[in-house]
């Protein structure tokens, strides 16, 4: 009798915890955003908002926005609602002031702006660090900052200090504000957050190393930035090595490769393979042809294995002021 009720107890446990499991998290919706899975993202974000999340319907307004066309026009009225169910991000796009936002045909008021502040604060309050960050974005655009932004101890010293709490409340992209503004004083935090396996530190590192003739570190984080399919990086690189430029030597075959993974990642470069190509920028016939198949098969063979990343969060470009 009693292992027939711990059965019974078990088998409850058990059937309890599959709605648990089925039902991913946020993360998981932004993961496949950053890997261009679109509707793998839509389908995470829609469950969870329809659940109540309000960023999880802030985010799917920014899929929706991501994928362009009548999606992106759609886009607003997704992100009223994360807006009315409280998301303080989606109250920040709705903004007429926001100059990042498509309000001259989403339902954008000037009622959101200090609702969102409102919310930030209360975030911040309770450690989150995005929130803290969006507090000094929301400080820098204001009309005293203006005046003060080089006095000691206020202005852009002020902001900095707020980055740094925004940081240590757990938000990484804090460290490359940070770093924008004073790359050897707070190299430290990049570099943590590198350890913390944030990925758009990676290829600032690796910059930043070349720019040092630190040949060791620069190889180390290119190689990272590289594996993690960092879209933007490699195709820096392709243009690096088509131009020589960044203390980089000219090297066509690695502008071919790297070329032709950005082409299959969707972004096309496909104007220096061609016949019409400039003279000094063309490829098709800088690079020895049966060089042309190896590489080309090489790079098909990478984006097989290694699925393309683009970073996003509250913070970048197109949907507010970072260039990550």
């Amino acid at each position: 009798m009693q292992f027939r009720y711990l059965s019974i107890a078990t088998l409850l446990c058990i059937a309890m915890s599959f709605p648990l499991q089925a039902m991913p998290a946020i993360h998981n919706g932004i993961d496949a955003l950053w890997h261009h899975q679109y509707k793998k993202a839509e389908q995470v974000f829609s469950q969870l908002a329809e659940r109540g999340n309000a960023h999880a319907m802030y985010w799917l307004g920014n899929t929706y926005q991501l994928e362009g066309g009548m999606k992106r026009l759609d886009a607003g009225r997704i992100l009223l609602k994360a807006a009315e169910m409280g998301d303080p991000w989606a109250m920040e796009r709705l903004d007429p002031d926001n100059g990042l936002s498509l309000c001259t045909v989403w339902p954008c008021n000037s009622k959101w702006k200090s609702r969102a502040v409102e919310g930030w604060e209360k975030l911040s309050k309770q450690g989150d660090g995005k929130a803290t960050f969006s507090l000094m974005f929301h400080k820098e655009n204001t009309y005293w900052y203006r005046f003060t932004r080089w006095i000691p101890g206020m202005g852009q010293e002020k902001l900095n200090q707020m980055a740094l709490k925004a940081f240590h409340q757990g938000y990484q992209g804090a460290a490359v504000y940070l770093f924008n503004h004073n790359k050897s004083a707070n190299l430290k935090y990049l570099i943590q957050a590198a350890k913390n396996n944030f990925i758009p530190a990676y290829a600032k590192l690796a910059i930043y190393y070349k720019e040092k003739n630190n040949v060791n570190l620069m190889n180390k984080y290119k190689n990272i930035a590289i594996q993690s399919g960092d879209m933007r990086f490699i195709k820096l690189l392709f243009h690096v090595y088509i131009q020589g430029i960044f203390r980089y030597k000219k090297d066509f075959d690695k502008a071919y490769y790297y070329g032709k993974i950005t082409t299959l990642y969707g972004d096309d470069v496909s104007e220096v393979f061609g016949k019409n190509a400039p003279e000094e920028f063309s490829l098709s016939t800088k690079v020895a042809k049966d060089n042309q198949v190896v590489l080309t098969q090489e790079a098909k063979e990478f984006v097989r294995t290694h699925p393309p990343y683009h970073y996003y969060d509250e913070f970048s470009i197109p949907f507010n002021v970072m260039d990550f």
